[in-house]
């Protein structure tokens, strides 16, 4: 009984973190047409995937690292790799972490991590997500950059 609580407080305290330091995330994948009368809401549309969302914040030279897949109702496996990258004043990114064989069984993948960086720099938090449902695999992908002042 200790071990199932343990997990539902250890997945509490990954939501309260994700949505304290939630921010935009950009998302590839197919886009939707946008919104009659010229406004330029694009989505993408995903067979498996509800959303993505990716937080990068930074306490001194600590990188405060978060992402979470939701996959849409029948998801059985989610399977990720979350990068962190630092930008380059030429505009190239350098990859600083890389948190590789992500996996979480039924429709939610929570992750988060800490990496010391340099401050001064622009920093790009991205993750590649596989989301398994009804037989079906689909790749998708965001990612959130953020300044370590």
């Amino acid at each position: 009984m200790r071990a199932p609580m343990k997990q539902c407080v250890s997945l509490l305290l990954a939501l309260t973190l994700l949505f304290s330091l939630g921010g935009a995330a950009s998302a590839r994948g197919a886009a939707a047409p946008a919104a009659a009368g010229g406004e330029g809401l694009i989505l993408p549309q995903w067979a498996n995937t509800v959303s993505i969302t990716l937080s990068l914040s930074f306490d001194g030279g600590r990188a405060i690292c978060g992402a979470r897949v939701i996959g849409k109702t029948g998801t059985t496996e989610i399977t990720g790799t979350v990068v962190l990258e630092r930008r380059n004043t030429d505009g190239t990114y350098t990859t600083v972490k890389t948190w590789d064989d992500l996996e979480a069984s039924g429709s939610i993948l929570i992750f988060d991590g800490i990496h010391y960086v340099a401050t001064g720099y622009t920093y790009r938090l991205s993750i590649t997500a596989t989301v398994y449902r009804n037989g079906t695999a689909e790749t998708v992908s965001g990612s959130y950059e953020a300044y370590a002042g």
